[in-house]
């Protein structure tokens, strides 16, 4: 029991993200991303089909994050269904160091 609880400050942080969309990739396969907070996969984007562009507009909210470090997002090629062998690939990833996040600001990559 701490007698002093009602003069301390308590920090709570979350963390909320859109992931748009992916430019300068061949839109000829599915793609999908999955987002790792601290290298722990945290959250996935559905597979989008093909088409012109690849665009995800999705929304994630992650909360509350305890000691977050790094936030990650890998960029995949989905497997092609006719090969039972191939595996989903890896095409690039972003990474942002939360040091580098403001509050309230988005950031784009």
């Amino acid at each position: 029991m701490n007698p002093h609880r009602d003069q301390m400050r308590r920090t709570e942080n979350s963390l909320e993200m859109w992931v748009l969309e992916a430019k300068g990739i061949p839109v000829k396969r599915r793609y999908y991303c999955e987002i790792c907070l601290n290298k722990t996969l945290a959250g996935r984007t559905s597979a989008k089909p093909r088409a012109d562009i690849c665009f995800w507009g999705e929304h994630f909210n992650f909360g509350p994050t305890p000691n977050l470090d790094d936030v990650c997002i890998n960029l995949y090629r989905e497997a092609d269904p006719k090969k039972k062998k191939d595996r989903s690939t890896l095409i690039g990833y972003v990474q942002i160091k939360v040091d580098q996040i403001t509050a309230r600001h988005p950031v784009e990559r």
